[in-house]
């Protein structure tokens, strides 16, 4: 088994899924390929610079800009908005082997509804479909059907919590969204035909795929609950340690170590030629919190000694920096993070704070590809780019 120092580790992550821009991904194209190595990027409705999966791409591609993803979601169906770890955006040509998947969540919806008191939602799913059917993409506006209640909890309206069951169970697609709305359409004309078809594999072998899918998400893994082995099937310690075993024996996958960690990680065949790269540019990059290395904070504090927490529903006296807090790498290494203004109230890209983190003292060529990323992230969320005085990237 192959050992690995934490540099080389980091530096393969970051060469894999491109933070380094070795590879020149430019505009839609590159949003493709990008999509095709790492299958999955989280969704999230909060809106501060950006949602999450626009800070994911933007983070990887060059030139990328948000209607990008609305072109390749809603227009040519080559991406799908699902559940995946948690809601995710992913390749439309997986969306016939997420059916089990869908079925498992579909059965969490029945649960939700039932705590809910709405159970008289499965009794109007024909009628809503139906009304789909007959007026097309429909939003939960635009259908009133069965009971309208006040709730604090879930939705008011009978017809609403129908789509969204019918959603889960995948005889809907969201066709739009507008905001965080989401519309709704059938499953049938959305999904291209040869994508639309639940898979014929086997349990083991979807799970098989399943799980290699995952590592693929992030790079490589260890067999630890985090978030990474969030969702259906992956949080299931013994079930996910049997299919890791099952992929090695089949030399699907393979292990290696970390200098100074005991745990094995684990990562697909082709993921071993990143190891052979070198980080040759003098970057930088501002991350998303759900950013798909970010998913298991405690493995990435343990490979790249950086700790974050996400305080976004964390009471305002116990955050320890701010509301939504962006790391920032450079070369291989996390050395800061910042709370920026919200974009819709400034309308321009500016920091309200930055924190460095310990021990970093930054020199003038950090501190010109951080002002460089700046100038391309204003440029990613077409705004003015207010850069922060000099005495914030000297400060301790």
């Amino acid at each position: 088994m192959n050992t690995y120092s934490k540099e080389e580790a980091r530096s393969a992550l970051i060469r894999y899924q491109n933070l380094d821009g070795n590879e020149d991904l430019v505009g839609l194209d590159g949003v493709r390929t990008i999509m095709e190595r790492i299958g999955t990027i989280q969704y999230d409705p909060l809106n501060v610079v950006g949602h999450n999966p626009d800070l994911v791409l933007q983070a990887r591609v060059r030139e990328y800009k948000p209607e990008y993803l609305n072109q390749l979601l809603y227009k040519e169906h080559s991406l799908v908005d699902g559940t995946d770890k948690e809601m995710c955006i992913y390749n439309t040509m997986d969306f016939g082997r997420f059916a089990r998947v869908r079925e498992a969540y579909s059965k969490s919806a029945l649960a939700t509804l039932a705590y809910r008191g709405q159970l008289g939602a499965l009794e109007i799913l024909e009628e809503v479909k139906a009304f789909v059917s007959e007026h097309g993409i429909t939003g939960t506006k635009d259908i009133t059907i069965g009971d309208v209640r006040e709730s604090r909890w879930g939705h008011k309206k009978l017809s609403s919590a129908a789509l969204d069951y019918l959603y889960n169970a995948g005889e809907l697609c969201v066709a739009n969204k507008r905001g965080t709305q989401k519309y709704f359409d059938l499953t049938n004309r959305v999904i291209p035909s040869q994508y639309d078809e639940a898979d014929s594999m086997t349990l083991d072998e979807f799970l098989d795929w399943y799980v290699a899918r995952r590592i693929r998400c992030v790079g490589f893994l260890w067999d630890k609950n985090g978030g990474a082995w969030q969702g259906q099937f992956l949080s299931e310690k013994k079930l996910r340690r049997d299919v890791l075993n099952r992929l090695l024996e089949q030399n699907k996958i393979y292990s290696f170590q970390i200098e100074g960690l005991n745990n094995e990680f684990y990562a697909c065949r082709d993921f071993q030629s990143v190891f052979d790269g070198r980080i040759r540019k003098n970057y930088a990059r501002f991350l998303a919190p759900l950013d798909n290395i970010m998913w298991d904070r405690t493995m990435l504090q343990s490979i790249f000694d950086f700790s974050y927490r996400w305080e976004v529903y964390t009471p305002v006296i116990k955050r320890k920096y701010g509301y939504y807090v962006i790391p920032v790498l450079y070369h291989n290494r996390f050395v800061a993070r910042f709370e920026p203004e919200p974009v819709g109230t400034a309308h321009c890209f500016r920091i309200k704070n930055w924190w460095w983190e310990p021990g970093i003292t930054p020199d003038e060529l950090m501190k010109m590809a951080i002002l460089d990323e700046m100038k391309c992230f204003s440029g990613y969320l077409g705004v003015e780019c207010v850069e922060p005085d000099q005495d914030v990237l000297v400060q301790k």
